[in-house]
Formats: structure tokens, sequence, C-alpha cells
């Protein structure tokens, strides 16, 4: 398999990690003088502060070492986070390689022009090897980088060390990605599957991070194996045995993988169930929702419809429990008001516009970015074919994607409104219900911006609306992030698109953003609309 294929097979979760990881950690490394002061003084009482929040949240991240450094700010919150964050990367690295390229029907053409089973699984194994490694390399370099800017120069080896117990752990999630989808029959069931395992993994880790006495078996987990290693922080060390036993998991996850791959069937797994006989059917569905436009597409993606409202809810929920030990440790740290933004009121319910908004918009933007995979995916699997052969205008197509992520979003939001508003009054937070359903309604016009240029981009071209648009939402959100910190002026600002949504749960409405917001919309839904009728479907 030539190196171009393989680059293209993985470059949507490549370009996204490389992003992610390279801006994460030179923002937080970077902007530590910023957000902990320049003094020494100031540093240290930050870092007190610190450590007295990582005990709180012991159950999700390591304990903080140092963090009244640049260098052990980073340990805590850059590598604590990729701890989770690489490892879901490698574990749907391994389901998509084995898997999703089996329904697609791509290794059974492989394998007929004379590849063997053993040369395929080890080429697709060693390509995510090299490119995590240059990816984790690239992320260390960036936090070299950051620290330096920050004044406080990282150790070389330090940062060389945790990188290769990064790498470890990526991979050792990548073998057992693998593992796990030759046990299932299909990816949904093997990212299912395999998420459920690292989980379990990571929950034995986290209870024996918060117990007092720490059982024998929470060892057993591949985050406590990387979690040995603390090298980037000043006085940290880095765990060699911890980290070869992550390699010997790799190669012993590998050879498993590359028997059970030997052995069963394509599209099939080791563990087969019986199917269920069912009657030929030759007539349409009798179902009358499939016949309903908007209703249709609804319904063919319940599953996931419900999926997203019910995760966007858990994710409100949570963001309410945490809200008082945020303000309790913002109250104590005054140098993190630059975070605030500035903005009126109660700390409680600034916070809660702030932490809950930013995670309502990220998930609103990433399922925009899904829905333009999809319709990307349309166009080359035969499905918008099949869609303008029924027929059905081009522009009523793209009509219905839009309604579609209307209605979706829209429920997904409200849902989450409620849960806020139900758990708010018993965790003491105050809040406006009319700014609340403003601030709830304006994520519509958010998610349809980033749609419409995805939309776009897919009709222009295909292969790389992903891609491009992944860009400009990370660019966009990093502009929000950065531009109060390094206090930029407004018109820099203006130019993300989360900053065009404002702050309506604390602010009026900013109604300059939302006029933007619909005017790309507009223009980008109708030049998408243009672009499909003069172009040909796959071409």
């Amino acid at each position: 398999m030539s190196p171009r294929l393989l680059l293209r097979l993985h470059r949507i979760g490549l370009i996204a990690m490389a992003y992610f990881g390279i801006f994460y950690v030179l923002v937080n490394s970077a902007a530590f003088p910023v957000i902990a002061g320049k003094t020494r003084a100031s540093q240290e009482a930050f870092g007190h502060s610190v450590t007295v929040l990582g005990a709180t949240f012991s159950w999700l991240l390591r304990l903080p070492v140092r963090p009244d450094t640049a260098a052990g700010y980073l340990q805590w919150r850059g590598y604590g986070f990729f701890a989770i964050l690489f490892a879901a990367w490698g574990l749907f690295s391994a389901c998509g390689a084995v898997r999703r390229d089996e329904d697609r029907g791509l290794v059974e053409s492989w394998l007929s022009s004379g590849i063997s089973r053993l040369r395929l699984l080890a080429t697709r194994s060693l390509f995510f090897a090299v490119m995590s490694a240059e990816i984790v390399t690239l992320t260390g370099a960036a936090g070299w980088l950051g620290c330096l800017i920050a004044g406080t120069p990282a150790a070389v080896g330090g940062l060389v060390g945790e990188s290769a117990a990064l790498w470890a752990l990526t991979l050792a999630c990548f073998g057992i990605g693998l593992v796990v989808s030759q046990v299932v029959s299909d990816f949904r069931a093997a990212a299912s599957a395999g998420s459920a395992v690292l989980v379990l993994m990571f929950l034995l880790d986290s209870i024996g991070r918060s117990s007092v006495h720490r059982a024998p078996f929470t060892d057993i987990s591949v985050f406590f194996l990387f979690n040995q290693s603390n090298s980037v922080a000043p006085g940290g060390t880095f765990n060699i045995a911890a980290t070869m036993l992550l390699f010997v998991i790799v190669a012993v996850a590998t050879i498993v993988a590359s028997l059970g791959f030997v052995r069963r069937d394509i599209g099939s797994g080791l563990i087969r169930t019986r199917p269920r006989r069912v009657a030929d059917a030759h007539d349409a569905s009798a179902n009358p929702l499939l016949r309903i436009p908007v209703v249709r597409g609804l319904w063919i993606r319940r599953i996931g419809l419900l999926s997203w409202t019910a995760g966007m809810a858990v994710v409100a929920a949570s963001v309410v429990l945490l809200v008082n030990i945020t303000a309790t440790f913002f109250a104590s740290t005054p140098s993190l008001s630059p975070y605030l933004r500035g903005l009126p009121g109660d700390v409680h319910t600034v916070l809660l516009a702030l932490i809950w908004l930013s995670f309502a918009q990220a998930l609103v933007a990433i399922f925009a970015i899904t829905c333009v995979s999809r319709w990307s995916g349309d166009d080359s699997s035969g499905v918008l074919e099949m869609q303008l052969a029924e027929p059905l205008p081009r522009w009523g197509v793209l009509g219905e994607r839009a309604a579609e992520l209307t209605v979706t979003v829209t429920l997904m939001s409200f849902a989450a409104m409620a849960v806020i508003l139900a758990l708010a009054p018993a965790e003491g937070i105050s809040i406006d219900v009319g700014r609340m359903l403003s601030s709830t309604a304006l994520l519509v016009p958010f998610a349809l911006t980033f749609a419409a240029v995805g939309s776009l981009l897919a009709g222009w071209r295909p292969r790389v609306a992903v891609v491009v648009l992944s860009t400009i939402a990370v660019i966009s959100y990093l502009v929000f992030e950065l531009g109060p910190l390094f206090k930029w002026p407004d018109w820099a600002d203006n130019l993300s698109v989360f900053q065009l949504y404002g702050t309506p749960l604390i602010t009026s409405v900013f109604v300059g953003g939302l006029i933007a917001m619909l005017a790309i919309v507009v223009v980008g839904f109708g030049s998408a609309g243009v672009v499909l009728a003069r172009r040909d479907v796959a071409a």
C-alpha cells in the first residue's frame, strides 16, 4: 500500500490531532504568565490554587506537580488531558482501519490484489505508529516553545520522556482497537465495545487516584501506566518500566489481532451471532414517515439524534454541578480574571455562561462538521445520485439538509437548556430564563454558519470539505480563546464565529454578530446551491 493512500485514509484524524495538539500545548504554556502572573509570588499563589483544584478533580486528572511553573502547568492541564484525547484517537483509528474499511469493501479489494492479511495489518499499524510519533513529537516541540515564550524553558529530556509515554499509550489503545475489531462484525460495534473498554480502564485508574488505599486491580489500566510518568514538570520522573510495559501491550495486542484477522472471514467477527431469518422484501417500505421531507432524514438517523441529544444533556448537567467548585477557584485566583472577559454579574452565572456556552458551541460545531462529512460522503457513495433520481431538485436536497440540521440542533439545545433550568436552582445559580432562551436559540444560526460553509465546500470539493471546515473551526476557536488573554482588538476577535455568537446569557444579544452569522448562512447555502447545480455528481 502506498504511503499516499494511507495518508489519505488517516488524513482527518492526523490533521485534527496535529492542529489540536500543537495549539493546545502552545497556548497553555505560552499563556502561563498571563494566567498566573509574572511575579514569583503570584505564580506560587496560583500554583497553590491549582493544587487545591487538582485534588478536587483527581478523578479526572492526575494530581498536579509544580503547577507554579509553566512546565508543571503544562504537565497537568496539557498532558493530563492528552491521556484521554490520544487514547481515543488511537482506538478509533484502529477501528476505522479494520472495520470501516471492511464496511466500504476496501479490505476485500486490497486482499484480492495479492497482499497478505498479515502484511496489510502490519502496514496499517506501522503507518499509524510513524504518523502518531510525528504528531506526539510536534506536540512536545510546541510545548517546549510555549514554555520558552513563557520565560521558563522546560527540560528537553522531560518532554522527550513524556512524549514517549504518550506515544506508547496511543499505540496501546490502537492495539486494543485492533483486537476489539477482530471480535465484532462492524465499525459501530467495534467503536462501542472499544470505547467501553477504555472507559472501564479510565474508571479503574480514576478509582485508584481518588482512593486513600489503592486497590491492586486498578493498576491493570493503560492510563495507570501512562500516569507513572510526569517528567515535563520540574522534579517529575519518567518511568521507563511502565512505558516499556505499554509497548509490550502494543506488541501482544497486535499479534493477537493478526491471528484473529487470519482466522476470521471478511465482513464478520470472531464472535458470530446467528442471523435472524427475515423474509425477503421487494416492495418499498410502508412507513409513512419516509415520504415526508425532513422527517424521513430525522427518522433514518433517529438513533444518532437521540445520542447527540442525550450527550449534550449530560454535558449540561456536568457543567452545572461543577460551577460552584470552579467559582471558588476563580475567587481565590484573581489572576484568572481575564478568563471572565470582564462580564458583569455573579461569578457563578458568568462561569455557567462561559463554560456551558463554550461546550454547547463546540458540540453543535462538531455536529455540523459531522453532517458535512456525511453530505460529502453522499456525493461519492451514490446516495446523492439516488436522491436526485427520485426525482428531487438539487436545491431541494440542499434545503432538506439545512432543515434537518436545524431541527436536530434545536432539539439538542433545548433539551440541554431544560436540564440546566432544572438543576441550577439546587446549586444556587440564578438564571434569567429569557436570556437562557435567547442564548439557546442562537445556537441554531451558529450551527448553520458552519453548515453553510461546509455545504459550499461539500458541493465544490467534497474530498477536502471536512478538513478545511475543521481547520476553520479550530482557528476560529483559538482566536476566541486567545483574544481576551492577549487583549487583541475587537476587529480581530470578531473574525471568530464563536465571538459573533456573543455572551447572550449575561449581556444583550450581539445584533451585529447575529446579522453576520445570518449573512454567512444565506450566502453559504446560496452559493452551495449554485455550485451543486453546475457540478456533476461524484465529479
